[in-house]
């Protein structure tokens, strides 16, 4: 596994806004040729994957508000930093404020794409399955913010040890270093890909085909200007119905 250290945790060239968000294709040809009747999400793990009881299949949870908000993501994902850069601060406060339960859906197809050797997208989304096993989900929605401003860059790639750094920065008390090491959660995080590319998303006709993916409340979220303002009031309004 690459333990090679780059001289500063690295910051992806992101900015809030500057972006225009559209999202990280798995697929170079059209979707179009994506079957149209892709079949819905089973709720079984993939063949081989060691999901913990503190885990569900394909899914980390963080709270417990009336309120879902479901995000598909890979942590090597411009889009979806960008979104995180937007939108992370509003479901931070949502989540500590039990006004949301947050579902993140980890994928990791992009850091092939981007010829990323170091395979930052399982070894980041395992470090946060990771978190989620030691019972610290309330600093998940901290971490998941420094790993997606940590992503790789021309440079290289952020250590084993700086993920470390990032989940105790994060407010991880746990020694979650042995499971980051070791990447534990490596095959959880490869069984959540392949078991959301190409599936339908419940109670919407959504396929996911990339990333990044939101739904509010069973309502695919339209990821494009003002992110932030439209998130806020479908959220409000949510609150509100319920």
């Amino acid at each position: 596994m690459p333990k090679t250290r780059v001289p500063a945790l690295l910051l992806a060239p992101i900015v809030a806004g500057a972006l225009a968000l559209s999202g990280c294709a798995a697929a170079t040809e059209s979707p179009a040729s994506t079957p149209a009747e892709s079949t819905p999400a089973a709720s079984a793990p993939a063949t081989g994957a060691d999901v913990p009881a503190s885990l569900g299949d394909h899914v980390i949870t963080v709270g417990d508000g009336p309120v879902e908000v479901a995000l598909w993501t890979d942590l090597s994902c411009p889009y979806c930093a960008a979104l995180e850069a937007e939108t992370g601060e509003l479901i931070s406060t949502w989540v500590a404020n039990g006004d949301i339960t947050l579902r993140i859906h980890p994928l990791n197809f992009v850091s092939e794409k981007h010829g990323d050797a170091t395979d930052w997208s399982t070894r980041a989304a395992g470090a946060i399955a990771a978190v989620a096993d030691a019972g610290e989900g309330a600093s998940i929605p901290a971490f998941y913010a420094l790993l997606q401003k940590n992503q790789p860059t021309e440079a290289g790639a952020a250590s084993d040890d700086d993920i470390i750094a990032l989940a105790q920065k994060a407010g991880v008390t746990s020694d979650v270093s042995a499971a980051v090491t070791s990447q534990q959660y490596g095959d959880w995080v490869r069984a959540s890909n392949d078991h959301w590319l190409g599936a339908t998303i419940g109670g919407t006709s959504q396929v996911v085909q990339g990333v990044p993916v939101l739904v509010v409340d069973g309502a695919v979220f339209d990821i494009a200007d003002g992110n932030a303002e439209r998130l806020q009031a479908a959220v409000d309004a949510a609150l509100a119905d319920g």
